[in-house]
C-alpha cells in the first residue's frame, strides 16, 4: 500500500487535502457554476458542487487561490473529465472525482 493512500484506492498519485473555491465552465459556455475543491494531486481532483456532469464529462475548472493584499495570484485552470460522481447525504451538492487533462497556461 503506497504512503497516504487508501488501501480501495487506486489512484496513482497522493492527494493533498485543500480547500478551494472552483468556478466550473461547462463546453457548451452556458452560466458557470460554482464549487468547492476538498483535495488536489498533479493528476486529478476532487470538487464538491451542484453542478451534475454527464459521465466522462469535459469541462474548463478555475482553482480560485485565497485573496491576499500583498501577493496577485492567478487562478489555477486545467480542462478535466468526470471520473466519478454522487450525490452527497443530507445535501444537494454532488462530489465530483475529475481527471486533469491539460492545464491552461
Amino acid at each position: 500500500m503506497k504512503v497516504g493512500m487508501r488501501e480501495q484506492d487506486q489512484r496513482g498519485a497522493l492527494r493533498m487535502q485543500v480547500s478551494y473555491k472552483v468556478k466550473i465552465r461547462p463546453m457548451d459556455l452556458g452560466l458557470p457554476f460554482y464549487g468547492d475543491c476538498t483535495d488536489l494531486s498533479v493528476t486529478g481532483m476532487t470538487v464538491r458542487t451542484s453542478y451534475v456532469p454527464r459521465p466522462e464529462e469535459e469541462f474548463d475548472i478555475f482553482l480560485m487561490p485565497a485573496r491576499s493584499h500583498i501577493l496577485r495570484s492567478e487562478p489555477f485552470s486545467a480542462r478535466v473529465r468526470v471520473k466519478r460522481s454522487h450525490k452527497l447525504e443530507s445535501s444537494t451538492l454532488f462530489e465530483l472525482g475529475l481527471e486533469i487533462v491539460q492545464v491552461h497556461s
